[in-house]
Parts: C-alpha cells; sequence; structure tokens
C-alpha cells in the first residue's frame, strides 16, 4: 500500500551579518527535521565581505539554495527573495529567523497541524528565551483600543480575541497576530496573497500579513507543541533610526487599515508617549517630532544604504 505522500516545506532563513547565528540554526534544521520533505534557502541580505565569507560554506553546501543580495532588502524583501528561489509549488513556507534553534521536529509537527486544520493559513511554535524561559509567541493587533484600553479590559470584554499571551499552552490556540521570527505558512494562501509586503522594511511584516489572511477567512495558530528558541528574544535598547523605521512600519500599517481619524488619534498617543520620555535621552523627544511629522517613508533605512 502506497504510503501518503509526505508535505514538502521550503524553509527561508535570511542572514545579514549573522553568521554566527546562521550556521547553528542550520544545524538543528538538519538534526530535528524528520517527518517531512523540505529545502532551505538562504539569502544574505548584502552583508559584509567578512561575514560573506564566514558564509562559503553555505554557498558551497549542495543541501542549500543560497541566494545573495547586493542590497539590504530588509525581512520583507529578503524573505521574498528566497521565496522566489524556493519550489514553486512548496505545501508550506517556512519563513525562520537564523537567530533561532528547533527544539524538536517544528516543521513535522506545524505541517501536521496544518494538514488537519485547513481553515488555518498560517501557525507559529512555542518560543523560548536563550535561558531556557518560556516567551509570548504571539502578539495583537496595534489597534486604537488595546492602545488607550489595554490588553487586559479588552480581555474581559472579549477573551476570544485576547487570549492571555503569558499563559503556556498545551493545546492549539486560535491567536491574533504570530510572531514574525517563525512563521508557518500555507503555500497555496501565501502565493495567492502575493506574500509579504515588501514595502515594510523591517517591522509590522507580521502584522500585515495576518490581517490579510484573517480577512481571507483564514485562522491564524500557535501550535504549542512545537518548540523553539529565538536568541535575540529580548532586545535591549534601540538606535534613533531604528526608532523611527519601527513607526515608520506602524504609520505604514494604519495607513493601509485604518481610518483616518483613527491614524490621527494614535499619532498624538505615540508622540505624547514617546514626549513624556524626552528628560530620560532627547531620542525620545525626536521621535515624538518624527511622528508629529507623519513618520515620512523618506527617512527609512531603505533608502541610507550606499554601495562602496
Amino acid at each position: 500500500m502506497p504510503q501518503p505522500k509526505q508535505p514538502f516545506v521550503s524553509i527561508i532563513l535570511v542572514n545579514y551579518n549573522s553568521s554566527d547565528y546562521t550556521l547553528p540554526c542550520l544545524q538543528t534544521i538538519w538534526d530535528k527535521t524528520n517527518s517531512v520533505d523540505y529545502e532551505i534557502v538562504v539569502v544574505d541580505n548584502d552583508s559584509t565581505p567578512a561575514e560573506r565569507e564566514k558564509l562559503r560554506c553555505v554557498r558551497e553546501d549542495t543541501r542549500i539554495k543560497f541566494v545573495q543580495s547586493e542590497v539590504n532588502l530588509g525581512f520583507s524583501g529578503g524573505n521574498m527573495l528566497g521565496v522566489q528561489a524556493a519550489r514553486p509549488n512548496a505545501d508550506y513556507y517556512f519563513l525562520l529567523n537564523n537567530d533561532t534553534i528547533l527544539l524538536n521536529d517544528v516543521c513535522g509537527e506545524l505541517a501536521q497541524y496544518m494538514e488537519f486544520n485547513p481553515e488555518t493559513g498560517i501557525c507559529t511554535p512555542q518560543t523560548f528565551k536563550a535561558g531556557g524561559e518560556f516567551e509570548p509567541s504571539f502578539t495583537y493587533f496595534p489597534t486604537l483600543s488595546v492602545k488607550l484600553l489595554g490588553h487586559g479590559l479588552l480581555r474581559k470584554l472579549n477573551p476570544a480575541d485576547y487570549p492571555h499571551q503569558k499563559k503556556r499552552y498545551t493545546q492549539p490556540l486560535q491567536v491574533p497576530v504570530v510572531t514574525g521570527c517563525a512563521m508557518f505558512v500555507r503555500g497555496e494562501v501565501f502565493r495567492q496573497l502575493n506574500g509579504l509586503d515588501t514595502t515594510y522594511f523591517l517591522y509590522c511584516e507580521e502584522e500585515d500579513l495576518c490581517q490579510r489572511l484573517k480577512r481571507a477567512g483564514y485562522a491564524v495558530a500557535l501550535v504549542p507543541s512545537a518548540e523553539f528558541v529565538h536568541y535575540a528574544g529580548g532586545s535591549g535598547e534601540q538606535s534613533l533610526p531604528v526608532q523611527k523605521e519601527f513607526y515608520i512600519s506602524l504609520f505604514q500599517y494604519y495607513r493601509k487599515y485604518h481610518n483616518w481619524l483613527d491614524r490621527r488619534l494614535l499619532q498624538v498617543f505615540f508622540a505624547i508617549k514617546n514626549g513624556r520620555k524626552t528628560f530620560k535621552n532627547r531620542d525620545f523627544g525626536r521621535v515624538a517630532l518624527f511622528i508629529l511629522r507623519g513618520a515620512p517613508v523618506s527617512e527609512s533605512l531603505r533608502y541610507q544604504q550606499r554601495k562602496g
């Protein structure tokens, strides 16, 4: 009797000056993935010459499709370049940050869940920090009500739409937005939606994708039986350009999905939130003024790249 066909997963990793993470991530994929057919696509997002040299073993490994970008395309652009190089009819795409390691057969667990739940468009594994501490694997859409009322009150009013982030779940759960560092998405649906929106450079890609999936009628899920470590999960203080990039993406998202009044109220909210912290660091005041100017896309890091 013929065995049922195993799902095919295209695993996409984007490297940007972080080969010390990429190499162990690749090793755990090979070590842990044993119940699906898969390919690995590694995109180098215009790393330095020294970093590119470190990736020589990756470029020469026949188990890997390696793509070199001559410009930093950002998160969405880098992943979509990888998707272009992947098998065109992949059952699933696993957009995985390179600063991760898999703790079990994550692709197998997620693929099995998706096979038995065709209404789900995207899912994610359970995240842990480097020291083994539990970390939330999902978040909420950045709506005006969330910013003004808070998750706690909204959870009381509508618990299904605001599951508790800090709770350890043992069964799959529908969630608003999956973590962007490990997105396992149904291939056919992803292609129908034209993949990630590459107008985002660094932030809000997962909110945008989950928003489009939900509007297309698909569910978003956490599958806690699949587990992985995300090393950069507890990021520290960010530089001024990176803070500005966050608000560029956030207001790009608001322009796409929110009305004029919501956008103006959110603009005032974030300007006040940052402005109140100016006494701690003047950069907060600069960010507040940047928000009041509308967080112009023209000041994105995307347009500040220079080639030697």
